[in-house]
């Protein structure tokens, strides 16, 4: 029994090999069928082989760019929905790539098929693809529009702003106008909190962000959901200083919010957004005494410097402490980036200068030289000088 497995293995894996090998060898005058009749082999079968078919076919498609677009659209036609839904797929990845060039008569395919295919799956790929071509003509745009505003499927809603947003790094700011408004007002009133967060997403990517925008986010951030109110801080964070004004929403939702994730993301956008306002310090320095918020506190109190300085004891503290090395070593280093005003802390890094772990050891010995005072020089000043 077992011989015979390893003979059937042995026929199905020649057999694969076989077909192909037999289109590999019809590359040529019979290039195209070739093309697609592996496109084909990637329907039905053994599910567990989907995934390495297709990137067969793709490397095949890379190797042939003047005519896989063609290919594939072609190949969106297919009655098999497996075969529709892989050229689907293929083609929105590739079409990031811009050495793949889809023609005219290609994207009416890709159109003519989105708005009449039944398939989330497929409709969400050719969307990506759609926002991969960029804004080619003035009926694109609409379309995306209509999808994220209308469509039934969040899924595909959510792609529709993916698509939307690279369209706007690319049009004219005078397009892309139209297209903000309705991004704001669905980010108020979809009903799905996963389009809302996809907008948000959408949205911190976009350019030169309108006060619009700004205030559409800083409205997020009351959402009902908290992947919505999440994702807008981070977006409004990549816009910097311009996102100042949210600055009193991120206060009241980092108090609010109880898990250390949705803490983290308000913490790094207060950070981004004003990190020199003593209100954010003082966030930080309240985020040392939470266990999954004390090293992510500690890398941003680094990039203050010396207006950290309020955060010396609380850091003093953390190094004194028994539990955790690595905390203890971080905190040494932040001192040290803190500088001289620091000085506070000499005391307790000289007293575990000799600490027996070498990590919290180095860490110690910078942060004294940073701070500006030797370990001797600090011993001379507590013995008068005298040395025995």
């Amino acid at each position: 029994m077992r011989n015979k497995k390893l003979v059937t293995a042995a026929v199905f894996f020649s057999a694969s090999l076989l077909l192909q090998n037999l289109a590999l060898a019809a590359l040529g005058s019979e290039e195209r069928l070739s093309m697609q009749m592996i496109l084909r082999l990637l329907s039905g079968g053994d599910r567990s082989n989907d995934w390495q078919k297709r990137q067969e076919a793709e490397r095949l498609l890379n190797d042939h760019k003047s005519e896989a677009t063609t290919l594939l659209t072609n190949a969106l036609d297919s009655s098999d929905p497996d075969v529709q839904k892989n050229a689907a797929e293929i083609l929105s990845r590739i079409t990031s790539n811009w050495e793949f060039v889809v023609s005219d008569h290609s994207l009416a395919t890709i159109l003519g098929i989105l708005k009449s295919s039944h398939s989330s799956i497929v409709k969400c790929h050719l969307v990506r693809t759609v926002g991969h071509i960029g804004p080619r003509n003035d009926k694109l745009q609409p379309l995306l529009l209509d999808i994220v505003k209308n469509d039934p499927d969040a899924s595909v809603r959510s792609a529709g702003a993916d698509a939307i947003a690279s369209f706007m790094r690319e049009e004219k700011p005078a397009a892309a106008s139209e297209a903000v408004k309705i991004m704001c007002a669905c980010l108020k009133s979809d009903i799905s909190p996963h389009v809302r967060r996809s907008i948000a997403q959408a949205m911190g990517n976009l350019p030169g962000p309108s006060d619009e925008v700004i205030a559409a986010l800083s409205n997020a951030m009351d959402d009902n959901y908290k992947q919505v109110r999440t994702t807008a801080s981070s977006a409004l964070a990549r816009f910097g200083s311009r996102s100042k004004g949210a600055m009193p929403l991120l206060f009241k939702m980092f108090e609010e919010e109880k898990d250390w994730p949705a803490r983290q993301q308000t913490l790094n956008a207060m950070v981004q957004i004003d990190k020199k306002n003593p209100k954010v310090l003082a966030a930080i320095i309240l985020a040392l005494d939470e266990q999954h918020l004390a090293s992510t506190a500690m890398i941003y109190l680094q990039q203050l410097g010396g207006d950290a300085a309020p955060a010396v004891p609380r850091l003093i503290k953390i190094l004194e402490a028994d539990s955790n090395i690595h905390l203890r070593a971080q905190s040494a280093t932040t001192l040290g980036a803190i500088g001289p005003a620091a000085q506070k802390a000499l005391p307790a890094l000289n007293k575990y200068a000799s600490s027996d772990d070498a990590n919290l050891r180095n860490s110690i010995d910078n942060a004294i030289r940073r701070i500006g005072v030797t370990r001797q020089q600090d011993i001379d000043n507590n013995t008068g000088g005298s040395v025995l």
